[in-house]
């Protein structure tokens, strides 16, 4: 898959290629965005034409709130999924303050048609250009139904529209299980190991400690989860704890760490992928750390026997 990152709209160039495009900004990629691309690829290949998504470098939301929103999938992630899904081309268009005020009529030609674009997929509730004027229909209008339009109606899952909303739901609430359920993939968190307090090796449960390398969204329900855990290529299973370890900090600060079992390499400084599964139990205050020792003991068991299927 091609990536392109694009600050400039204008340094978009007309080539001889044509494509079929997916519109969105696609973050948590859950099914609908999956039937979005899924489509849109297909369709590029009985057309042999390009499959090409477009999307932005942050949510628009951002832009107009100038605050940082917790992302589901950042840049890395959202090039693996789409990568696994088959797509051709990825254009990460920056969204900044001319891209903020393009017109829908602007969108289509300075953009659309300069890819070559000849149909487009998107969500049936997909807006684009200035104050979201643009709807799918208007593709079809503007273009004299050049620019074929197909738009993915709405799915559900327990009668909720399955939305990037409800993924960020299920994160806060620490549902993993549902999560996976609307995505097709775990909720993935990768960064960097950092020293801690340490003292998980003086009860043989040594844990890396996770920097994110990004700004993740995090579970409310702080608590362990069986997680896996991708060091240097190599998968392991994982417990991780997402808390203020109560029994050995009154640190009013959020910790991600992780035991990873039948795992005992130096992997200070080093980037790991975080999986996350499903909820074991709250996190809790013991009553010092032998006491703990016996709890971790017990969710490893749990973990040892737990099946991962995606």
């Amino acid at each position: 898959m091609k990536v392109f990152k694009i600050s400039n709209i204008e340094d978009l160039k007309k080539d001889n290629k044509f494509r079929v495009a997916a519109l969105g900004f696609f973050d948590g990629l859950h099914i609908a965005h999956k039937e979005i691309i899924t489509r849109t690829v297909n369709k590029s290949k009985d057309s042999k034409l390009l499959s090409t998504v477009i999307t932005f470098n942050i949510s628009p939301k951002e832009y107009f709130s100038k605050k940082e929103i917790e992302l589901l999938t950042p840049e890395c992630r959202k090039k693996e999924i789409l990568d696994d899904l088959g797509v051709d081309e990825l254009y990460f268009l920056e969204f900044n303050e001319k891209l903020s005020k393009i017109t829908k009529e602007e969108f289509i030609d300075k953009i659309l048609k300069v890819l070559n674009v000849k149909e487009v997929f998107c969500g049936y509730d997909y807006l684009f250009g200035y104050k979201g004027e643009g709807t799918p229909e208007y593709i079809s209008i503007y273009t004299n139904d050049e620019m074929k339009v197909n738009k993915i109606s709405k799915i559900e899952f327990n009668d909720e529209k399955i939305s990037t909303t409800l993924l960020k739901e299920k994160v806060i609430e620490g549902n993993f299980d549902d999560y996976i359920k609307l995505s097709g993939q775990p909720y993935t968190m990768v960064g960097t190991v950092v020293k801690g307090k340490q003292l998980g090796r003086t009860i043989n449960f040594p844990t890396a400690n996770l920097e994110p390398k990004y700004n993740y969204l995090l579970p409310k329900k702080l608590g362990v989860y069986i997680t896996k855990v991708t060091v240097a290529d190599k998968t392991f299973v994982g417990i991780t704890n997402i808390g203020k370890n109560p029994t050995v900090t009154n640190e009013d600060k959020i910790f991600i760490e992780t035991h990873i079992l039948d795992f005992n390499e130096y992997i200070y400084g080093e980037e790991i992928k975080l999986d996350f599964y499903t909820f074991i139990r709250p996190e809790q205050k013991f009553n010092g750390i032998d006491e703990l020792k016996v709890q971790l003991e017990e969710d490893k068991k749990i973990a040892e026997k737990f099946v991962f299927k995606n």
